[in-house]
C-alpha cells in the first residue's frame, strides 16, 4: 500500500484541497473521482452507510482511492478510539471526528491516531492490516504518525467554548465547520444564515486562522468556492455523486419534457 497522504502534505504547505462526498460508498465512484483529478472523497459514516467497524469495507475503498490517486476522508460516528484505529489500520489515513465537546475529547481521539503523542507513547496499536501492507511495511510506524491525519467538526457551542484549547491539541490536522448542527445548537435550527450564527462562525474561522489549524467548509458553487478560498478555507467540499446525477438528468429532462 502507498502510505503517502497527499491530502495531509497539501494542507500542511498552505495548499487548497477540493473533494466530493460519495453517499452510495462505491468504490467505482471513488476511483473515478481520482481520474477527474478531485483530492478528496467524503465517506460521511455519523449519518449513513456501511458500519465503519467492518474493516474489510476499507480494503476496497482505499485501493479504488490508491488507483484513481484520490484520498479517503473519512467521518467516523464518534471519537471511540478502538475505532479509530480499526480505520487507520484498515488503510485510511484521514478521519475527523464529529459532534466534539472538549479538547480532552480530542486529545483522546489524537493520541488514537499516534503511535507517539507529544513526546511521549501514543495509544496507536501495531497491526497487520493493509496501512501496514499486510506486515510488509518496514518503515509503519514512522509513517503512519507522518501520514495519518485527524480532524474534528466544530458544531456544538460546547466546542465553541473551548475552541482556544481544542486548537491547541497537539497532532490536530484540521476543524471543519458544521453550519448546520450549529444552528440548532444556537437555538436557531436550520437557519445558517441567521445573524448569530454567522457571526459565530466568522469568529470560528478567525480563530482557527489565528492559530495556523486548516479549515474546511462545504461550497457547492464555482463562486462559493472562490469565496471561500479567500476566506482562508483549505479544506472545500463541492458537490457529491448523487446530487451531481440528480443535478444533471432533471436538467435533461427539462430540456426535452415536450418528447416524453
Amino acid at each position: 500500500m502507498d502510505q503517502h497522504n497527499s491530502f495531509r502534505e497539501s494542507i500542511e504547505n498552505g495548499e487548497v484541497v477540493l473533494g466530493a462526498r460519495s453517499v452510495t460508498f462505491s468504490p467505482t465512484v471513488i476511483e473515478v473521482y481520482g481520474d477527474l483529478g478531485i483530492d478528496f472523497v467524503w465517506l460521511d459514516f455519523e449519518h449513513q452507510g456501511p458500519s465503519p467497524y467492518d474493516s474489510t469495507l476499507f480494503e476496497d475503498l482505499t485501493r479504488a482511492a490508491e488507483v484513481g490517486g484520490t484520498e479517503l476522508f473519512v467521518r467516523l460516528p464518534s471519537a471511540d478510539p478502538a475505532l479509530i484505529r480499526k480505520v487507520l489500520d484498515a488503510g485510511v489515513r484521514n478521519v475527523f471526528i464529529p459532534r466534539v465537546d472538549s479538547a480532552e475529547e480530542v486529545r483522546r481521539a489524537a493520541k488514537a491516531t499516534r503511535f507517539v503523542y507529544d513526546g511521549e507513547p501514543g495509544e496507536r496499536g501495531l497491526a497487520s492490516g493493509r496501512s501496514r501492507t499486510w506486515g510488509s511495511a518496514d518503515d509503519y510506524v514512522e509513517t503512519e504518525d507522518e501520514e495519518v491525519c485527524l480532524g474534528v467538526m466544530i458544531e456544538k457551542t460546547t466546542a465553541v467554548d473551548d475552541l482556544e484549547n481544542i486548537l491547541d491539541v497537539p497532532e490536530l490536522g484540521f476543524v471543519f465547520i458544521g453550519p448546520s448542527d450549529l444552528s440548532v445548537q444556537m437555538g436557531h435550527p436550520n437557519e445558517k444564515s441567521h445573524p448569530e450564527v454567522q457571526a459565530q462562525i466568522a469568529d470560528i474561522q478567525q480563530q482557527c486562522l489565528d492559530a495556523g489549524v486548516p479549515m474546511g467548509c462545504i461550497a457547492n458553487e464555482p463562486e462559493a468556492v472562490a469565496e471561500a478560498i479567500d476566506d482562508g478555507h483549505q479544506i472545500i467540499r463541492m458537490g457529491g455523486d448523487l446530487s451531481s446525477a440528480k443535478a444533471v438528468l432533471s436538467e435533461r429532462l427539462d430540456r426535452i419534457d415536450d418528447l416524453r
